[in-house]
């Protein structure tokens, strides 16, 4: 058995047996990952990392990005394995690099670049939520923005980064949520048909 696969089982046992919120969220992407018979799956261009060793990728702030995108390895496959279609996917990939990127400010203490980040963390969110996640909050389930934020924010070193921003002063200006939209970094598949059905708030 290779060494991700082992990785990836070590980490369903330990999920089964302590079932933490981040345990219960990677269980299901990476059973799907380890069933994947395909070596080196390919998503949207970029070939899937490998599971990192879990104790490694805790031991900093940052954590694993082997292929240098932005999103740490983990959090990379559970977009990959749970994101519906492409739309979602890309709008998820844009949500984590802008919440990794507030971890990245916050273990360099790099108090200059805390508005910036802040303001692309909730530009990312509104096309995040145009692009699916209002269904579920509609349906009072927990949102794609949530669950990625449970995952990035997966330890207690990491959770700290949460009071890092309330500990200093910044101004951090949002877009306007009715232009979700033009929030997002990529081209929106079907897009006019998507911003009509959003301005009627009907599910798609």
């Amino acid at each position: 058995m290779k060494l991700s696969k082992l990785l990836c089982l070590a980490f369903l046992v330990v999920c089964f047996s302590s079932c933490n919120e981040y345990e219960k969220l990677m269980g299901p992407a990476l059973k799907a990952k380890m069933e994947d018979k395909n070596p080196n799956p390919v998503f949207d261009g970029e070939v899937e990392p490998a599971m990192p060793n879990p104790s490694d990728n805790d031991k900093t702030i940052l954590g694993i990005d082997t292929n240098g995108n932005g999103i740490r390895d983990d959090v990379d496959i559970w977009i990959n394995r749970t994101a519906l279609d492409y739309n979602e996917r890309m709008a998820m990939r844009q949500y984590a690099r802008a919440e990794q990127d507030e971890l990245r400010v916050c273990s360099l203490d790099l108090k200059n670049e805390a508005s910036k980040v802040v303001t692309e963390s909730m530009n990312s969110s509104y096309c995040l939520f145009a692009l699916g996640d209002y269904k579920y909050f509609r349906r009072k389930h927990e949102s794609r923005a949530e669950k990625i934020d449970g995952l990035t924010i997966s330890t207690s070193e990491r959770r700290n980064c949460l009071g890092y921003y309330d500990s200093h002063s910044y101004v951090a200006g949002g877009g306007n949520a009715n232009s979700s939209f033009d929030h997002c970094k990529f081209k929106v598949e079907n897009l006019q048909v998507l911003k009509t059905k959003f301005e009627n708030l009907e599910e798609y």
